[in-house]
């Protein structure tokens, strides 16, 4: 029973926040701070954790040894993890980069002027 109450609350609760981050709806306060693509990278993320969480309840049911199940289980819990953080964070560092190639920068910080007057 607590199988299917966590596979119904799991899908509930991620499922929608992924479906529109791919889509590309966001707060407006994340849509000043993030560029489209982030928005949808983000959202890709959180499918990736929605698997994740979908991986317990498959494996109990998928008559595996409870042993083999659990080390199955954590090691491909884990993996999805580290992959959705991979994606947030490159996300974010692409944000940052960009950021950064599009601000305005003084004369004296421009490229090949050597920081002296001409």
């Amino acid at each position: 029973m607590f199988l299917w109450l966590w596979l119904i609350g799991w899908s509930v609760f991620v499922l929608p926040l992924a479906i529109a981050s791919l889509r590309g709806w966001a707060l407006k306060s994340v849509r000043r701070r993030t560029t489209p693509w982030g928005i949808r990278v983000r959202g890709v993320a959180l499918l990736v954790l929605w698997v994740g969480g979908l991986i317990v309840p498959l494996l109990r049911w998928s008559g595996l040894d409870t042993e083999d199940a659990a080390f199955l289980g954590s090691i491909v819990q884990v993996g999805l993890l580290m992959f959705a953080a991979g994606l947030m964070g490159g996300s974010q560092l692409g944000e940052w980069f960009y950021r950064r190639a599009v601000s305005p920068k003084p004369l004296d910080e421009m490229p090949g002027s050597g920081g002296r007057p001409g």
